[in-house]
């Protein structure tokens, strides 16, 4: 059981976070060796035919971690609060007799950790280790020195994280693992495994799921609060995205195995818990709504709809929502609308990829949809005078002033009979271009073609360099 409080609990009144004890070489040592040999325990254990009817081998790996968790926790409560001592204590938890509640539990501490100590937090970069001259460029090395640990926790890539082969081991569906699931989706046998899935379902299922789903909203605060102090200092934040996808991974194969014995499935699309209050709005509909699509179908489409409203819009009346809003999705009947559905995806991608720069890039398409095209070209260029004014020349925008041309005579060409082609059974020839295929050899030539291109686009006004 992990004891939240202790562990949140200051190292003393002078010194919150205690000593950082990679400076005193003894102790981090046994630590650091305490961790390898966990790691090399279990790398043995996994790689070992048959390992699981092999007793030592079983022993000595459960051993090596609870000696690393004991011996993490130890640190963490009595001498120091350290970034990389957490994310070894919460690794640890997996190998427990309640995985799943441990791991939730302790990665809740890792928020905590990060909102309450962060000042001062360990690793802590020793102050002859520091290149900087200024003071923001010295945060900023303390904040990517102190991050970086926290890459063995949630990796950078989904195979590299702590969680993802100790999540294989362990029993989703009483003793079916993820690994399991993993093999049966290989060989072709799902089906055969969601039988027995169903026919072993109970209560602990559930719980199961809103336990991984703890953990991964858990990940997801302390991304969120990582990200606020490395941007603060211009300083790119760790991804939890790995760590995350091994969590929404065993949560699915969970969904795929036995949703049909849940009531209700309990998460969201984002892998939280279902509000109540989401729930009674999905109830609310108009009359064509109800007529034109199934209920299933409408409550899906409002659930998503007001999971993401109530991150990034005021609080509505439900009767303003019918009235202005269709629910249906796909029905935008406005510029506006529109942009206020990119201003959704944009708050969307804020809160669940904050290391991502699709929020910024949502964010500054908005801000050109409103604004003029001289505004909007004083932008893209930078100002630069030179560009702008090739530009206006190139599209006419230079000279807004129409040619008179009340002196000039229309004149019709003897030659040409508008209705010849129309009256001997062809089609007219229009400006319109019919599509066409492309035969192979033209085709293989595509390259040559949109070189040919670049070159006239340069050669326009180095349009191609402007960064969209």
């Amino acid at each position: 059981m992990v004891d939240i409080a202790h562990l949140l609990a200051p190292i003393s009144e002078e010194s919150p976070t205690g000593n950082y004890l990679k400076l005193d070489r003894s102790i981090y040592r046994a630590l650091r060796n305490s961790y390898n040999a966990a790691q090399s325990s279990f790398r043995q254990l996994i790689e070992t035919p048959d390992a699981s009817s092999d007793e030592a081998l079983l022993e000595a790996n459960e051993s090596n971690w609870t000696q690393l968790r004991n011996s993490t926790l130890e640190a963490l409560t009595q001498s120091t609060k350290d970034l990389e001592l957490l994310g070894w204590y919460i690794s640890s938890q997996l190998f427990t007799t309640q995985p799943y509640q441990n791991l939730a539990d302790s990665t809740k501490v890792l928020k905590s950790f990060i909102e309450e100590f962060w000042g001062n937090l360990h690793p802590t970069l020793p102050d002859n280790k520091i290149k900087s001259d200024d003071e923001q460029g010295k945060l900023r090395e303390i904040a990517d020195f102190r991050i970086k640990p926290l890459l063995q926790l949630v990796g950078e890539s989904n195979d590299s994280t702590a969680l993802f082969m100790p999540l294989q081991l362990i029993g989703l569906i009483d003793d079916i693992t993820f690994g399991d699931y993993l093999r049966a989706e290989r060989s072709g046998e799902l089906e055969e495994l969601k039988k027995k899935a169903q026919q072993l379902f109970n209560s602990d299922v559930e719980q199961t799921v809103l336990l991984l789903s703890d953990a991964y909203q858990n990940f997801t605060e302390a991304e969120l609060a990582i990200a606020k102090e490395c941007q603060q200092v211009g300083v790119t934040p760790i991804s939890f995205r790995f760590a995350k996808a091994n969590l929404a991974d065993s949560i699915n194969a969970i969904r795929f195995l036995t949703e049909d014995k849940f009531a209700f499935w309990p998460l969201g699309d984002d892998y939280l818990p279902r509000k109540e209050e989401v729930t009674e709005t999905q109830q609310i509909e108009s009359p064509a709504q109800v007529n034109s699509a199934p209920a299933e179908s409408a409550q899906t489409v409002s659930t998503e709809a007001s999971s993401i409203t109530a991150q990034v819009a005021p609080q509505v009346t439900s009767t303003t929502v019918v009235a202005q809003i269709p629910v249906s999705a796909g029905q935008i009947a406005s510029r506006d609308q529109a942009f206020q559905e990119l201003r959704k995806i944009s708050e969307f991608f804020k809160q669940t990829e904050p290391h991502s720069p699709i929020s910024f890039l949502l964010e500054r398409a908005i801000r050109w949809g409103y604004m003029s095209l001289p505004e909007l070209m004083q932008e893209m260029t930078g100002g630069n005078s030179g560009v702008i004014q090739q530009i206006n020349q190139l599209t006419g925008m230079d000279n807004l002033v129409q040619l008179d041309l009340s002196d000039k005579t229309l004149t019709t060409s003897s030659n040409v009979i508008p209705t010849a082609a129309a009256s001997n059974g062809a089609a007219a020839p229009t400006n319109q271009t019919s599509p066409v295929e492309i035969p192979t050899q033209e085709k293989t030539d595509t390259n040559q073609s949109s070189q040919t291109e670049a070159s006239s686009t340069e050669s326009s006004g180095n349009l191609n360099d402007f960064e969209w």
